[in-house]
Formats: structure tokens, sequence, C-alpha cells
């Protein structure tokens, strides 16, 4: 029903949002109801005091559909976009990719309490899921990166809304999509806790290398920073500092390497070398050089250095401690001995777990029947075959 004009006035003091013409105060009548409003002597644009009415002037038609006609273009590059996605299986995450999500999710998603579908990481970030932020927050960009994280309901017919901070899961387990969080916790949990016999997280042992060696040099710089964050001196790592690292972990525990570390940025501090802020890594470049230098003399003048503890108010990450003590069953010495020890003690049973294969069929698809240290009992999921392999 159209609208009924009652009476229509022109008042000059009112003017139109346009074109600045004067307007016309018009009593009107719809549905039996009396309502006012204004419209332009000029350009017919009426302005209302409620929400219930629209102008139906020219100019606000043609706003109107350019506005239906955007949102109609936003909707289907959206689902062009959508489309064009693939969705990632659970087992083409990386070792380290899978160790991320399952520290984010194990003390959440869990039956006895109550958890929503999506990860809340604006609540969550300062939690010790990786040994510094900055290492943690390059994980989460690439897992957004590779569309295992989108910030916003993959179901959802709109664009995102941009710094949410609210993350879904798009991932496939055993070729099914939109699995539940809960069903992706738990496949993890079977992959990292079950000592490998309920799954295997990577593709070869080389994978689970390189992720030991990442996490202890990340563990490396939140002891840097742990130590300067008292002076109020900034630091962080860069790759000639973790090349350096990498090359100390081959000799060095990294306990010994805590003790380097303290007695440079100790020298350092009295020397007064160090600066507020680390701009352009000027701290880490300087820390990274008086190591070396301290380094060669102690390997000239044969010193032996000793090993300092790992600091007891040093929180120990969320993937640390799964990787360290949950994964590789190990303990304390994993910091106190150097790498290449601990990776001996290791290697075997990734290796075996890399490589099985049924020795009747040659197939991967085997059943763990029996697992003990020295020796595994599987059954081939193919050909049914059963027989037992040893793993050193």
């Amino acid at each position: 029903m159209s609208i009924q004009v009652l009476n229509k006035q022109l008042d000059e003091s009112q003017h139109c949002p346009l074109c600045q013409a004067s307007m016309y105060y018009i009593d009107a009548e719809q549905f039996e109801k009396e309502f006012n409003f204004y419209q332009c002597s000029h350009c017919s644009h009426q302005v209302f005091t409620d929400d219930h009415h629209n102008c139906h002037c020219e100019h606000c038609q043609n706003t109107r559909k350019k506005m239906i006609k955007a949102t109609r273009l936003q909707e289907q590059r959206f689902k062009e976009r959508k489309a064009d996605i693939v969705i990632k299986d659970l087992n083409q995450l990386s070792f380290l990719q899978q160790l991320f999500l399952l520290s984010i999710l194990d003390d959440t998603v869990q039956e006895d309490k109550s958890y929503r579908e999506f990860i809340d990481w604006n609540n969550i970030k300062y939690n010790y899921f990786s040994p510094n932020f900055q290492f943690q927050n390059s994980l989460l960009q690439q897992l957004v990166k590779d569309g295992v994280l989108l910030e916003n309901d993959p179901n959802a017919q709109t664009e995102p809304t941009l710094n949410s901070g609210q993350y879904f899961l798009q991932l496939r387990i055993d070729g099914y999509a939109e699995p539940s969080l809960y069903s992706v916790c738990q496949q993890l949990r079977l992959r990292f806790f079950e000592n490998l016999s309920r799954g295997v997280p990577f593709k070869t042992a080389d994978q689970v290398k390189d992720a030991l060696y990442l996490m202890l040099y990340q563990e490396i710089v939140q002891f840097m920073q742990h130590y300067c964050r008292t002076w109020g001196i900034q630091i962080a790592g860069n790759r000639g500092l973790q090349a350096y690292c990498y090359n100390l972990m081959e000799h060095l525990a990294v306990g010994q390497i805590y003790y380097l570390i303290q007695n440079a940025l100790e020298y350092l501090y009295q020397q007064k070398a160090l600066q507020i802020r680390n701009e352009n890594f000027i701290n880490t470049n300087i820390l990274k050089k008086t190591l070396m230098q301290y380094r060669q003399r102690s390997v000239d003048e044969k010193w032996e250095t000793p090993t300092l503890p790992r600091p007891h108010n040093l929180p120990l990450s969320k993937m640390s401690s799964i990787l360290f003590y949950r994964f590789m069953n190990y303990d304390e010495h994993i910091f106190i001995q150097p790498v290449w020890r601990s990776w001996r003690k290791i290697a075997p049973r990734l290796n075996f777990y890399s490589d099985k294969r049924c020795m009747h069929c040659g197939s991967h698809d085997l059943k763990v029947d029996y697992d003990a240290a020295e020796y595994v009992s599987m059954s081939c999921l193919k050909c049914k075959h059963q027989d037992h392999y040893f793993i050193r």
C-alpha cells in the first residue's frame, strides 16, 4: 500500500542532504497509521524519522542497485575462491604443523569440557604453546596461508571478518571432510602419545630430526629473551644465529649453550654494548659475534664448558613438552647432552616406522599387534600376513 499524503508544507529551515534545496514537511498515513517525513522540493529525496521506510528517489534507488550488484559480485568471487581451495588431508601437514595443532587443541578439546568448533586465538595466544611468540606467530600464519586455518566458517557464504581471531579448521581425515575439532585432536593424540603404534605423524625420520633441532633452537631463543627481559632489552633470533646454534648443538648440549649465552650477555650488558631495541637485529648480531669469539677461545685454550640447568622459572612450552617427553619418551637429558647422542637413541625406532612395510606383499598398511622395546609384531591389512620386526 502506498503512502497517503494528508498535508504538505514547505519548511525552508530544512535542506536536502543531497542537493541542499528546501524540503517539504509532510503529514502522511499508511496502514491507518499517521507519521511524518521530509521530502525535497527539487529531487524528491525523502528523509524519514524511523527505520521502517526507505526513500525511493532516483538517487537512492541507483545507490541500492549498486550495493546489491557489488554484494552479488563479492559473493560470487568468494564462492569461486572457495571452489579453488584444495582441502588438505591431515597426513599432508608437516610433522611440525601437526605438533603445533596438537599443542593448541590438547588442553581445550576434551570430552569432559565444553568447547566451540573454532580456535579462539585472541583468548589463547599468550599461552605457552611454543617457546617464543615470534615462532608461534610464524607457525600460525603458515597454517592460514596453506588454507588449514580459516578466519571464517568454511560453510559461510560471505567474506571472512578480518582480524576476528576465530579460526576454523579445514582438513580431511581418512578422506572425510569437515571433521570436528575433537576428531582432529584425537587423531593427533594417537599419533603423538601412543609410541607410534596408532599412527605415524611423519614421512621420514629426518622430519622429526629437523623439528628436534628447531625446537631446541627456539628454546635457546626463549632463554635469551628471558635473560634480557630483566634488563628491559629486546633480542630475537635470526638466520645467522640459528645456523651458528645448529653448529654448536653438534658438539655441545643445550645446557652448555645456555652457559655460553649467559656469560656473553652478562659481559655485553656490563660493557653497555646492548641496545634497548633490537633494530636490524643489532643485539642478536653482537651476541652471535661474542659467542663465536668465546667459543673459539674455549676451544683453543681447551676450556671445559659447564652445563647450566634450565631455569626453573622458564616455562616449558606445550610443543616442547609433547615432542621431548611424550613423543620421544625422553627426559631432561635432552638439555644436558649433545643432540647427536639423544638422536642416536631415538632414530632407530623412527627410521623403522617411516620405512615399515609388509614382508609378504610390500604394503605400508600394517596394524601393530604387539609393541616391545626391541621388536614389533604387525599384521598386514591387505594380505593379512603377520610377522615380527626387529627395530634395532
